[in-house]
């Protein structure tokens, strides 16, 4: 009885110290969010600082966890278990802290990073700065697997003082594995392409988003680039409508068959938001029209290529005044190939001229731009304006899941997106812009019920590019959604690159007009798990004008014009009295 006694007087006397380990621990955590946040945009300074600054709460707090009385108790069950506790998450912290410090290193080696010049006729040097580090990220990833061993115990602690910090640091580390894992996989990609033995041609599709198409934009021209044997070139590059009409021809999807001059073709291939399903399509058809089997699709918009623009120019072009520049890019295209008078011959020989001229600024970079242009690649991947995929299974799982894959989600809980084509074969998307606001409500039946409301405005005044907007909508739902009333224009269909229910909405805008939308309807159970619904927000490539606003009873979410997507996840409401008495239970359950 006395031991007992004793014990628990040397516990209540350690309480002081679990707390002030605790508080170190939570800073901890917040400096391996600044590092990991950091070293995502390429500050390896402020990462080390942050990592530095870690360790020393770290060891503060495991140096706590062993200081009298706690060291006493470690070994007792029950008693000891916050000791062991508080030493395990700042193990695990140390571990992390490590696996930074390797990575704020391998970061500068990466051949992204400014310390590599890029020769198109020879990439060995990339590949060699893509290779080595990889070698470091295994060292990084061995380190992060320790962590979360460290962290089983603590994290599976019933006292949420325990298990509270355990949990949270295991979530950091986790993003970290994430973040880790896309830069591996990048890399991989990297070392490939640029591998002495490689061979893959990569069809390049320039999408005009002035011009909207469900994947980004009508496809005026496109090129081959061509990685062969630790090399990379532009092999080709022209407009659309000089290819043939494909043979055999390819039935056209319904909705855009009769906006079609003439037979379906590379031009209009993107029909699908789904990129892969978009790109499978345009391997097919480039293959009747060309005559030429390509081992993966590149799709870039206007605002990727203004990006890359800013980031190696800006280019002169010969036989062109002005040089190109990524301000008032759009308009500059518009200009020099549809309003010039008199047109260049060929059309598009500005776009032409312009690519050669972009690809080779690219291919031969010295090491301090490259880092620029990495930038501006990763914003536009971001936005969607940037996507690859290719046609081997090995070499599309390196990228599935990043956000250069472009595919549409897999289904669960609530999901909208606005998939929107122009098929009037205008440029009124210079001047279209589309409020959406998405209403989210459950009714006294547990039932969740979505309204949408769309407003459409064209704010371009009439002209030979803006006569009027002709666009064909689909909103893209859960399947098992259905319309409630549907209003003039309206139906539904399934979607054919998902599992998804489409709602489909006709547009007639003139210069200077609007018009607005609404779609009430049901949504099926699955909008809601375990207590909690979830909804994901894609925006359509291309739209980063667009507002798109969710309204879920409590609070207003708004997707990123900068990037594609918006999750939130929002928990069923809990009595709060009945949620403060079951955490009382559990305290004296454990005698606490």
């Amino acid at each position: 009885m006395g031991a007992t006694v004793a014990l628990g007087i040397l516990a209540l006397g350690g309480g002081a110290r679990v707390a002030a380990a605790r508080r170190q621990l939570t800073f901890a955590r917040s400096d391996l969010v600044a590092a990991r946040r950091a070293m995502a945009t390429g500050d390896t300074a402020g990462a080390n600082e942050a990592l530095g600054t870690a360790r020393e709460r770290l060891t503060s707090a495991h140096d706590k966890a062993g200081q009298f009385p706690l060291g006493l108790i470690s070994g007792v069950p029950v008693v000891g278990s916050p000791s062991r506790a508080i030493a395990g998450v700042a193990d695990a912290g140390l571990e992390a802290v490590a696996a930074g410090r390797i990575m704020a290193e391998a970061i500068k080696g990466f051949p992204t990073s400014g310390t590599t010049a890029v020769s198109g006729e020879d990439l060995s040097a990339f590949h060699g700065a893509a290779t080595r580090s990889l070698d470091a990220l295994r060292t990084t990833e061995a380190h992060l697997n320790r962590a979360m061993r460290d962290l089983e115990g603590p994290s599976g602690a019933l006292i949420p003082e325990l298990s509270g910090p355990a949990k949270s640091v295991r979530k950091e580390i986790e993003r970290g594995s994430g973040q880790l894992a896309g830069a591996r996989r990048g890399l991989t990609t990297l070392a490939d392409l640029s591998a002495p033995d490689a061979d893959l041609r990569l069809l390049l599709l320039s999408q005009d988003s002035l011009e909207l198409r469900p994947g980004g934009g009508y496809i005026g021209s496109f090129g081959v680039v061509h990685f062969f044997h630790g090399g990379v070139k532009l092999e080709r590059y022209q407009e659309s409508e000089s290819l043939p009409d494909p043979s055999p021809p390819l039935e056209p999807p319904a909705a855009l068959a009769p906006a079609l001059p003439k037979a379906w073709g590379l031009s209009n291939v993107n029909w699908w938001p789904d990129f892969p399903t978009t790109a499978g399509a345009a391997r097919e058809m480039f293959k009747r029209q060309a005559g030429m089997e390509v081992d993966g699709v590149i799709a870039t918009t206007d605002y990727a290529i203004a990006r890359m623009v800013g980031a190696v120019g800006p280019l002169q072009l010969p036989g062109y005044a002005q040089p190109v520049t990524e301000q008032g890019f759009a308009e500059r295209i518009l200009y020099e190939v549809e309003l010039k008078q008199p047109r260049d011959v060929p059309r598009k020989k500005f776009l032409t001229e312009l690519a050669g001229a972009l690809f080779d600024h690219m291919f031969h970079l010295p090491a301090e731009r490259l880092a620029d242009l990495s930038r501006a690649v990763d914003r536009s991947a971001s936005a969607g304006d940037f996507q690859v995929w290719f046609a081997d299974p090995v070499r599309q799982s390196r990228i599935d899941g990043t956000v250069v894959d472009g595919r549409l989600p897999p289904p669960g809980g609530d999901f909208l997106m606005l998939v929107d084509a122009n098929l009037s074969a205008s440029k009124a998307n210079l001047g279209l812009v589309k409020e959406a606001s998405y209403r989210a409500r459950r009714d006294s039946s547990g039932n969740w019920h979505g309204h949408l409301e769309i407003a459409v405005r064209n704010d371009a005044g009439a002209s030979i590019l803006n006569p009027y907007y002709n666009g064909f909508l689909r909103v893209y739902v859960p399947l098992g959604s259905r319309m409630k009333a549907p209003g003039a224009g309206q139906g539904a269909e399934a979607a054919a690159d998902g599992r998804y229910q489409v709602f489909t909405q006709l547009l007639d805008i003139p210069a200077h007009g609007n018009q607005t939308v609404t779609f009430d309807y049901a949504l099926p159970g699955s909008v809601e798990a375990g207590g909690t619904y979830h909804l994901t927000w894609l925006r359509q490539v291309g739209t980063p004008r667009d507002v798109l606003t969710a309204d879920l009873g409590t609070r207003t979410y708004a997707v990123p014009s900068a990037s594609r997507v918006l999750t939130v996840a929002k928990k069923r409401h809990q009595n709060p009295v009945r949620a403060f008495l079951e955490r009382r239970w559990i305290v004296r359950r454990l005698g606490w």
